[in-house]
């Protein structure tokens, strides 16, 4: 008996199917030796808002102005909580009126972006009947009615701010002695915005709609 022991015979490959030997050929190197074929798939690369048609000018203007703003707010933010964090190590320079800082930037841009929100569908939804009426003209007619409701809804909470913002406008923060009425300057916008952004969709209620993106936000 030899010492060698049998080399093992490699499988046999299967050519008979002409379409399973063109994906193999065609299949990139980069999967290497993977044993699964190419997949581009929703879930595995999703691409969002692919083949969704692009906002009328005055919304992108509109939708860029907002996003600046928050931004501006946003670092407000961490500028209020970051100066809090520093007068704990160093009393001499603390400064009372950090946290109001904060605080009221961050309802601010939770005011301001509501547009945006409304616009991108990043506000909070309930999409009870979306699948039940997907593809169907029913589902346009939905879209339809819950961008009117939508509307109308921001258009009761714009007169409401604009009430607050008279009977607010007297009363003075406590640290930086800052009219309350002007963060209802900013609910005013955001929610005026938002019935914009809602009117804006009724003509395009049969095509796809833009989805929240981040990085739209990040550049």
């Amino acid at each position: 008996m030899s010492d060698k022991e049998p080399e093992a015979e490699e499988p046999e490959q299967d050519h008979g199917d002409p379409e399973a030997a063109a994906a193999a050929e065609e299949s990139p190197k980069a999967l290497g030796d993977s044993i699964y074929g190419e997949t581009s798939t929703f879930y595995t690369a999703p691409k969002l808002n692919q083949g969704v048609p692009p906002d009328p000018r005055f919304i992108k203007v509109l939708s860029a102005i907002e996003i600046l703003i928050g931004v501006v707010l946003f670092a407000l933010i961490i500028f209020g909580v970051m100066y809090q964090v520093l007068g704990r190590y160093f009393p001499s320079v603390s400064w009372v009126g950090a946290g109001e800082l904060a605080l009221m930037s961050m309802v601010a841009m939770t005011f301001i972006t509501t547009g945006y929100l409304v616009g991108r569908n990043g506000h909070i939804v309930l999409e009870i009947f979306d699948g039940l009426l997907a593809g169907t003209r029913l589902f346009v007619a939905l879209r339809v009615v819950s961008a009117v409701i939508m509307a109308a809804t921001s258009l009761v909470l714009v007169y409401e701010a604009f009430v607050k913002l008279e009977t607010e406008w007297g009363r003075l923060s406590a640290a930086m002695h800052l009219p309350l009425g002007v963060l209802y300057i900013f609910a005013l916008i955001g929610f005026l915005s938002a019935a914009i952004h809602s009117v804006f969709k009724i003509p395009y209620a049969n095509r796809p709609e833009h989805k929240l993106d981040i990085g739209e936000m990040e550049g």
